[in-house]
């Protein structure tokens, strides 16, 4: 192997990836120009250095895209999941020459991750019985946060003022704030002031004010 070749730089990356994985990725090192595998860590395919790469990416196929591909999942050679993520390669002067694909597989994993879901997951008639919690506005308040976040994919304290009134809409849609203590259990949660969740409230109720007051004849 030609030791002046750029992507020999590459190796110990390779190398370091799998050593942290161990015996769980295979790193695989692309070169494009020739289509075939220039270097591989962790070998678990069975594949070696000069395989045929089966890319066949031609000049600019990958001038749109980010120089970090993925994650995405792909299929191992028994059919098992695996999460895979791609690194662009470049040479000195920038020109795209190979890819770096990190191979993860899953299926050690599975089993535990299985019970685990069914440990902190009940099953989905028995996720929230309603006939024990309908009059628990504490516990429906809660609930409908947790939706939202989960709705917007989003942690807690990521929540934009915009969202922040969004929430505040669902919660007043809902009946939620009945209750004397409701806004301030809100306010707890999202980490502001009672101040601040009274005006949120109070923006998107005028907001809703105005858009009836629109529609009318």
């Amino acid at each position: 192997m030609d030791m002046l070749h750029p992507l020999n730089r590459y190796k110990p990356i390779a190398d370091a990836v799998a050593a942290l994985f161990q015996p769980d990725v295979e790193v695989v090192v692309h070169d494009i120009p020739t289509d075939s595998v220039f270097y591989i860590a962790n070998p678990v395919s069975g594949r070696k250095p000069g395989d045929i790469s089966l890319l066949k990416l031609e000049d600019g196929d990958l001038a749109q895209s980010s120089d970090v591909i993925g994650p995405y999942e792909k299929a191992g050679e028994k059919g098992q999941r695996v999460r895979s993520v791609t690194a662009v390669l470049r040479d000195d002067s920038g020109m795209i020459i190979g890819l770096m694909c990190m191979n993860l597989d899953n299926s050690r994993y599975e089993p535990a991750l299985d019970l685990l879901e069914s440990l902190i997951r009940p099953p989905k008639a028995d996720q929230h019985p309603s006939v024990l919690f309908q009059n628990d506005w504490r516990d429906q308040i809660k609930l409908e946060i947790r939706f939202f976040l989960e709705e917007k994919n989003i942690p807690l304290d990521h929540l934009t003022p915009d969202m922040r009134r969004e929430l505040m809409g669902i919660l007043d849609k809902k009946g939620l704030f009945f209750a004397r203590k409701s806004i301030e259990q809100v306010a707890a949660i999202l980490g502001v002031s009672r101040a601040t969740a009274y005006n949120d409230l109070n923006a998107f109720r005028k907001k809703e004010n105005h858009k009836q007051n629109r529609s009318l004849p």
